[in-house]
């Protein structure tokens, strides 16, 4: 029998933040951002609430820049852009999924279930 879990004011605000950025944040940078609005929050139950929905499916995590784990509301395949030098990650739009999921040689046996994508180079910022 599956663990009913209980509602947490802090999770849905953290999840609510997640989904209104296409920032990527860190859980430091959701920290710093929520923790005048949510009192008590502390950098412990913003990791444990981010491994939470994780686990459950409900954001993404991304590693970017010198292994800084961010953060992505949004699950289904697609790709991220990576600055090497400042560390921002950057949803790629208008990506054909379905011609790099198609292009992949997999053995026989072996099932594809998600596209994780991540380029990494030099933003326009850091290009200059």
């Amino acid at each position: 029998m599956e663990k009913k879990l209980r509602y947490s004011h802090q999770r849905e605000m953290i999840y609510k933040y997640l989904l209104s950025t296409k920032e990527h944040p860190s859980a430091e940078m959701i920290y710093e951002d929520l923790k005048k609005e949510i009192e008590g929050l502390s950098l412990g139950t913003v990791y444990r609430n981010l491994k939470l929905l994780e686990s459950l499916g409900s954001i993404r995590r991304v590693t970017s820049h010198q292994g800084t784990e961010r953060y992505d509301a949004i699950c289904g395949d697609h790709a991220h852009f990576i600055c090497k030098q400042c560390g921002m990650v950057h949803d790629i739009e208008n990506l054909n999924v379905n011609v790099i999921r198609d292009g992949v040689p997999l053995d026989e046996g072996f099932s594809f279930l998600q596209l994780d994508l991540n380029i990494t180079g030099l933003c326009p910022e850091c290009s200059k």
